[in-house]
């Protein structure tokens, strides 16, 4: 009876060794924090918007903070740094009695890669110069580290208003 324990915890540690020194683990998304420096010099200088908020006068540089989908991959989890050998004595000595603490993930290398999958990326500018017509620009930001714009404002055309100076006297 005790010699089929034997074989049987014998059989069960050699396969757990030779099957168990990594694990793929399931990858994992979710969004990070995201950020895009934007500079604006326009000319003539004006009133800064994002999405209708004001924010300063250009020249001005700003951070656009938006979301970026990343996957983290577990690439390897190595279970045998605690003395397999030693494992697998004290495991046939104790005929199978004897839980190794080989079975307790102890390495595990993580790994991060930023997808091309973006949200609240969408921005809306406006620049307000007074004698100039508004200037209106959406960008989308897609992970880049900088964005410079330098939009050159219109002037405004005047209005005409026809005096009507009525009729003869």
């Amino acid at each position: 009876m005790c010699n089929g324990w034997g074989r049987v915890s014998t059989a069960l540690t050699v396969c757990l060794y030779l099957s168990g020194c990594a694990a793929a683990v399931p990858s994992t998304t979710f969004y990070k924090s995201a950020q895009t420096q934007l500079s604006l010099d326009s000319e003539p200088s004006g009133k800064v918007y994002v999405d209708n908020k004001y924010i300063g006068v250009t020249p001005i540089a700003l951070p656009l903070e938006y979301e970026q989908q990343v996957e983290q991959n577990t690439r390897k989890v190595t279970y045998w740094e605690t003395q397999p050998g030693l494992s697998l004595f004290l495991t046939i000595v104790s005929l199978g009695l004897y839980l190794p603490f080989s079975f307790i993930a102890v390495d595990s290398e993580a790994s991060t890669v930023p997808l091309e999958s973006y949200r609240n990326n969408h921005f809306q500018l406006t620049i307000q110069a007074t004698g100039y017509r508004e200037w209106k620009q959406e960008i989308v930001t897609k992970g880049e580290e900088n964005l410079s714009l330098r939009p050159q404002l219109v002037k405004a055309q005047p209005e005409l208003n026809p005096q009507n100076k009525g009729g003869a006297p």
